[in-house]
């Protein structure tokens, strides 16, 4: 049977990812484990984000998109990133080890579609480029009992990063990621205040 904090938290959950900072649509749970006592967690153990295997995807209008590659300097910043992000936002305290009363955050990052191509510097035919966000990102989500590693619940969406229309530097590109992941972890944080009536 499923507890009325444990539908509130699920109804909350779906909508984890809808900030207009990712995009205009909500990322809802592939799948939730039914009759879950979210009350019972009240910490965070936050798995590094994986980036381990993350697939370029060129635009469809790339130019030889044969020649895109990841940079994978870029992708450890984006790494540091999320975890200082997430865990500056998230309102609750980050473990390092598992407990009871502590739910596992593990988020892995699938593919993505910048909108130029990596270390073009953001310009084309010497023209400085701007875009509207720095581009899309496919990711996963899975949120486990840090104890047990059951799993509670997957999500899976593809995002755009950003929304407005700025040149495409280096430091309006980490600004939308950082605001991407800000409001992942401030919905997070949100969806448990409201199973602990905060």
């Amino acid at each position: 049977m499923v507890t009325i904090r444990g539908k509130l938290v699920v109804g909350l959950v779906l909508v984890l990812f809808s900030l207009t900072a990712l995009a205009q649509t909500a990322m809802e749970p592939t799948w939730v484990k039914e009759g879950v006592d979210w009350s019972q967690y009240d910490k965070f153990l936050v798995k590094p984000l994986d980036i381990d295997d993350v697939r370029m995807v060129p635009p469809p209008w790339a130019e030889n998109p044969e020649t895109w590659e990841l940079n994978i300097e870029n992708l450890n910043a984006v790494q540091a990133i999320y975890r200082d992000v997430v865990k500056a936002e998230l309102g609750y305290p980050v473990v390092y080890a598992p407990a009871p009363g502590v739910l596992e955050l593990d988020v892995e990052i699938l593919s993505v579609t910048p909108w130029l191509r990596p270390g073009s510097g953001g310009t084309k035919d010497g023209m400085q480029v701007t875009t509207m966000g720095t581009g899309e990102l496919s990711a996963s989500v899975e949120i486990r009992d840090a104890q047990t590693r059951e799993l509670l619940l997957m999500m899976a969406s593809d995002k755009s990063v950003g929304e407005e229309y700025k040149e495409f530097t280096r430091a309006n590109n980490v600004a939308n990621i950082e605001k991407m992941f800000k409001g992942f972890a401030n919905r997070l944080r949100a969806a448990m205040d409201r199973v602990h009536g905060k």
